[in-house]
């Protein structure tokens, strides 16, 4: 009923040690591996730190390498994106700020030669009140872009509101044509308005469709000549509200099209900012709508289309 217990202590004891070495050995392997993983990760994370500290000091030029698809690698595409549209968006204000710069220099200059000119005491006065005539028109321009000017930082930032209510668009564009009887006169055009029904109402911001639509009549008399005639229709259409501006005058050439709706783009020799169509295209597409251009035959209609 008795045995000696020492062969079982001996071999709890190899297995105990066995087992203490193992654990060891895997207890370092995992040290190493670990560190090795984590001198890896590190090592990427380095490099998005350091891609983000060129992103923040301007440079935009190198690209994080996409090395792998786990979540540092989507992290690294995500943020190539973001690289790629801060890029975007830093040429855009680049160009923005010189064109307006120079669009801003233009009148400013001008002002200034007829101030010094206006000085001069022999100047007779009829020469006098044409340059005065010529003074005002520089100021209404500067007038102009400027408000332009802060339209469209106010579009391009996000920061422009919107008020939508219920409009009578028929009433409204009645009271913005009308506005325009002492620029037809002195045009020599005539405006003629063709509205389907007696009220055409949509929801929209009133102000914004009154601004797009002063633009479109607006251009048609800068860029048109004397004796032009102007068709304002307004009308629904499969369940959206159509203002379309309509002359009768050159036409736009083929190759302006595309770029009509650019910011500072002219496509002729009037002087401008080349901001109208570009505000009006984007306060459309702000009250999800649109702004087209058809022309042809000696003709060009603009459109806005706008849910009702």
């Amino acid at each position: 009923y008795s045995s000696s217990v020492s062969d079982v202590d001996r071999s709890v004891a190899v297995v105990r040690r066995q087992i203490l070495i193992a654990g060891a050995l895997a207890l370092l392997l995992a040290l190493v591996v670990g560190y090795l993983v984590a001198r890896a990760l590190t090592r990427r994370v380095k490099r998005l730190e350091v891609a983000a500290e060129q992103v923040a000091a301007g440079n935009f030029e190198h690209p994080m390498p996409i090395d792998s698809a786990d979540e540092l690698g989507q992290l690294a595409v995500t943020f190539n994106q973001m690289q790629n549209q801060l890029a975007q968006l830093s040429s855009a204000r680049e160009k923005f700020i010189a064109t307006a710069s120079h669009e801003l220099r233009t009148p400013i200059f001008s002002l200034s030669g007829f101030v010094e000119l206006l000085e001069d005491e022999d100047l007779d006065e009829e020469t006098r009140k044409r340059f005065l005539i010529q003074v005002r028109e520089q100021i209404e321009r500067l007038r102009k872009l400027s408000v332009d000017l802060l339209d469209l930082s106010k579009l391009e930032s996000g920061s422009l509101e919107l008020r939508p209510e219920q409009v009578d668009l028929g009433e409204l564009t009645r009271s913005v044509s009308g506005e325009f009887e002492p620029a037809l006169a002195q045009h020599d055009s005539h405006l003629e308005l063709r509205l389907g029904a007696r009220h055409i109402e949509a929801t929209c911001d009133p102000v914004r469709v009154a601004q797009i639509v002063r633009i479109l009549i607006d251009n048609a008399l800068t860029h048109t000549q004397p004796g032009t005639r102007i068709v304002v229709t307004a009308g629904r259409v499969d369940g959206h509200v159509r203002l379309s501006v309509r002359d009768d005058g050159q036409g736009i050439d083929a190759a302006a099209v595309s770029r009509i709706f650019e910011p500072f783009y002219t496509g002729d020799d009037v002087q401008g900012s080349g901001l109208g169509l570009a505000i009006a295209s984007e306060l459309a597409e702000r009250m999800a709508g649109r702004l087209s251009v058809q022309t042809g035959g000696g003709a060009t209609t603009f459109t806005l289309e706008i849910p009702d």
